[in-house]
């Protein structure tokens, strides 16, 4: 019985997470998106990122419900100067290094490292 209980409840996140992943599908406009900071534009491979094999979208829309149809853009809820929830810079901050480390550790490539700004922050 508590085999049949697992194998229903895989079964049941296997079938959500691949209706996720066919009704979330990026627009054209947002597959690049980049981000105006006083060090200079950060251009986020938005596409290239969703299609990783490690990462869904829950990965950085953390607030994302099996039932949304639209998913709200991070300044929504991260200001660039808010505290609560966290704002924006620290937000992608962690979030950013914090997975290509994690990726790095695991023995494959990932983007930039912490302390490495201008390799994402480019001036014009």
């Amino acid at each position: 019985m508590m085999r049949l209980k697992v194998f229903i409840l895989v079964l049941f996140s296997f079938f959500i997470s691949n209706v996720m992943a066919v009704e979330m599908t990026i627009p054209a406009d947002k597959e690049v998106i980049e981000f105006g900071t006083k060090l200079g534009t950060v251009t986020f491979a938005h596409k290239m990122h969703a299609d990783l094999s490690i990462t869904q979208c829950t990965t950085c829309h953390h607030k994302l419900q099996p039932a949304d149809t639209v998913i709200k853009p991070c300044h929504e809820c991260h200001k660039h100067e808010s505290t609560e929830p966290t704002k924006a810079s620290m937000a992608f901050h962690t979030r950013c290094t914090g997975c290509h480390e994690y990726t790095v550790a695991g023995g494959q490539q990932a983007g930039p490292l912490k302390k490495k700004c201008k390799l994402c922050h480019i001036k014009e």
